[in-house]
Parts: structure tokens; sequence; C-alpha cells
């Protein structure tokens, strides 16, 4: 490699609009830009899938420094009106639970002991979120957060008006296909639960 462009890459950091572009082409995707993160926007089954990659910048003690996240976003219309908060299992949660039991089991030991569960219809909750397909990639991509929701998302992403949308998030860095791929494929296979049980359109 160049020594300009390896100088460039450790001021700048290695470019990775190849692989949106790239996973764009996939999909019959468009990149777009947003304040400097990038995003893609393609088609699944009729819904606007949006995958994202967001800079989350930090003030503390006088010293900035940020963040980075990846996030999925599914819009969609949700007659059952059915929420889930899912979050990983950390000391807030646990001290939160001993005050209000609100978590919500699904049966599965890796899952139920890694992750907090909270939603307003708990057993619907459930159905969906014990299906094997779903705590497979739920486990294996450990995500900061998951949730059906008609409010904010963590970073202020809303859903359309009359919408709910299903929205993921989890910090990381982009650094290779294979993370455009796994999200994908969770929100392809929430998507596909979601119509089937309870006919989101």
């Amino acid at each position: 490699m160049p020594i300009l462009k390896q100088l460039q890459e450790f001021i700048k950091g290695k470019d990775l609009t190849p692989l949106w572009e790239q996973f764009a082409k996939e999909k019959n995707g468009i990149v777009k830009s947003t304040s400097g993160d990038l995003y893609i926007e393609y088609i699944f089954s009729n819904f606007i899938f949006k995958i994202a990659n967001y800079t989350h910048y930090i003030n503390s003690g006088g010293k900035s420094y940020e963040k980075k996240y990846m996030i999925g976003i599914v819009e969609f219309f949700h007659p059952t009106q059915l929420e889930i908060c899912l979050t990983k299992e950390d000391l807030f949660t646990r001290v939160f639970k001993l005050f209000k039991n609100q978590e919500i089991t699904i049966g599965y030991k890796d899952f139920d002991n890694k992750f907090y569960v909270k939603s307003n219809k708990e057993q619907k909750a459930i159905s969906l979120l014990k299906d094997k397909n779903i705590i497979e990639k739920i486990i294996t991509l450990n995500p900061t957060r998951i949730e059906i929701t008609n409010k904010d998302g963590l970073f202020g992403e809303t859903p359309s008006n009359g919408k709910y949308m299903l929205y993921y998030a989890k910090q990381e860095r982009l650094e290779n296909l294979n993370q455009f791929y796994q999200i994908d494929l969770l929100l392809e296979t929430f998507i596909k639960n979601l119509k089937e049980k309870y006919e989101i359109k």
C-alpha cells in the first residue's frame, strides 16, 4: 500500500464507502448520507429497510470522543400495537428488577441471562421472541437494543405518523460486509414473523 494512502487511513480511518456501495448494489438499494454518516435504503417484501451507521459524540471532563453504532430500521403499520424493548442485561436492569419486576423471560437460558425484555403485551412478545431463528440471531449479534415502538429510537429516530418501527442498534464500527448481512437477516426474520403472527403491513 502506498505510504500516502497509509497515512490518510491512519488519520481519517479506512474509507468504507465501497462496502456500502457493494451491499446497496446487491439489494438494489441506494446509499445516502446524513451529517457525514452513511445509510442504505432498500425494499424487502414491500417494506423499506434502512441500515445506517451513526456517530455519537460525547463530551466528558473537557474531552470529546465518539462512539460508532450500526442501526437497522423497518417501519410498518401495526394493528396489534405490540411494543417490545430488548436491552443487554446490566447492573441498571438488575437493580430495576429488584423494585419493579417487569422482565419477560422467554424460556431459553442463554437468552434470558443475557438480555432484559419488557413489553406491553407479554404473551405476544414471548410468542414472537421464542422463535428459534430470532433467538439465535439476537444471541449471535448481541445488540445494544432492539425495539418495536412508535416512539423515539436511541438517537431520536422516529417512525412516520401512524407507524411503528422495528429498531436495531449495536455499538460497533463497520468493518466488513458480513455485518450488513447479519443485520439484514435479523430484520428479515423479524418482519417475516411479524407478518405471519400480527399482520403488519
